[in-house]
């Protein structure tokens, strides 16, 4: 009796381990803010202001994860939001956005992701298995929010600040 009873109690926990149970509830997927021209360049002063403006975004959270390519743009643009949560920054490779889908879908909750025009919108489709139209390199006003939903899919729309 016992070896059915550790039998239920290990399939049990690997069924609550299992990623389906772990996906998170909300994605958002920004854009880093407007940048300095140069290779690697750092944030403008409009787009440090940027930066900070985001936290007002998601302090309705007690807790996210927080996610952004290597780059000064992007981690400048991350670093208000890791500040606020007291939290650090997850570097990802922005030329392996597969890679990074499994790992997002990995955690839970709220999960925040800075990234570039040309791969914020392409995460936004892997994700949500929708076609999601370019980004502007001029564009820093919008975002993508992903909703999971009852089926454990996710829904992206494109949001605007209000900045």
């Amino acid at each position: 009796m016992s070896s059915l009873i550790k039998s239920a109690w290990i399939a049990l926990v690997l069924l609550v381990c299992h990623p389906a149970f772990s996906a998170p509830e909300q994605l958002y997927l920004f854009r880093h803010s407007e940048k300095q021209t140069g290779s690697n360049p750092y944030l403008t002063e409009q787009g440090q202001a940027r930066a900070e403006y985001l936290v007002s975004l998601v302090n309705i959270y007690p807790h996210i994860t927080l996610y952004s390519s290597n780059y000064n743009r992007t981690l400048s643009t991350a670093a208000p939001l890791a500040a606020y949560f007291n939290i650090k920054t997850i570097t990802y490779n922005a030329a392996d956005l597969t890679a990074l889908k499994n790992q997002l879908l990995a955690q839970d909750g709220v999960v925040v992701v800075i990234g570039h025009s040309n791969t914020t919108p392409q995460l936004a489709s892997l994700l949500s298995n929708q076609a999601i139209e370019n980004m502007d390199e001029e564009q820093y006003g919008h975002y993508y929010l992903l909703n999971k939903l009852e089926d454990g899919n996710y829904r992206s729309k494109l949001r605007t600040m209000d900045f």
